[in-house]
């Protein structure tokens, strides 16, 4: 009895030191199979899975015809969210495999993305720090405080490089764009070094890359 005991501890140690394995199919569930909120949050969970989930974002990455078919077609962040956890994840793989789908990809915004998303990594790998980003959305205003009405210090573009200094900033007396309370980042800018705030949009995900 000891003898079987001490196996099955063994086995199960064992099991789980090997960790969890991914899979392409559950990937696709998280990332493709839905409705657009849902699945552009799931770009945090990507990326938070580090170099194991490369090779199946990079698969992903090639098969838009595949994911142009069923319900879902239309409603996900797909590939949106695929490239968004690309730049998050640190490792010399991820530009790599940008630079390749850049190259390849013939729809330009996907190609826009993909560039914004190597100078991301690329200003994160240079900075040492994950509180850094390129912004993604095409124009935003940049505030002197968490408040839509306040004063305008600049017209933000597409491709402005910033230091978030704090991010999630909520502003509970003033609604945000789908309802709720609406969110901002504190930033400063690179290398301009002005600071302000910028509110979220959509389902207040990031609007850095």
């Amino acid at each position: 009895m000891k003898f079987w005991f001490g196996l099955l501890l063994t086995f199960f140690l064992s099991a789980s030191a090997w960790g969890y394995v991914l899979s392409l199919k559950e990937v696709e569930e998280r990332m493709v199979k839905g409705g657009y909120l849902d699945t552009l949050y799931e770009a945090y969970w990507a990326a938070e899975q580090g170099e194991v989930i490369l090779p199946i974002l990079e698969e992903m990455l090639y098969q838009p015809q595949k994911y142009q078919k069923g319900s879902f077609a239309g409603t996900s962040a797909y590939p949106f969210n695929v490239i968004w956890a690309l730049a998050h994840i640190n490792s010399t793989r991820s530009p790599q495999i940008l630079m390749k789908f850049s190259s390849w990809t013939t729809q330009k915004f996907n190609k826009d993305v993909a560039r914004l998303a190597i100078k991301g990594f690329r200003l994160r790998c240079t900075q040492k720090s994950r509180a850094y980003g390129v912004l993604v959305r095409a124009e935003v205003k940049l505030l002197k405080c968490p408040d839509e009405k306040a004063q305008v210090l600049k017209l933000l573009k597409s491709g402005q490089s910033v230091r978030i200094l704090k991010s999630y900033v909520v502003n509970k007396k003033e609604e945000g764009p789908r309802g709720g309370p609406a969110v901002y980042d504190y930033i400063e800018l690179i290398p301009q070094k002005k600071r302000g705030y910028i509110q979220r949009l959509g389902g207040d995900f990031t609007s850095f890359i």
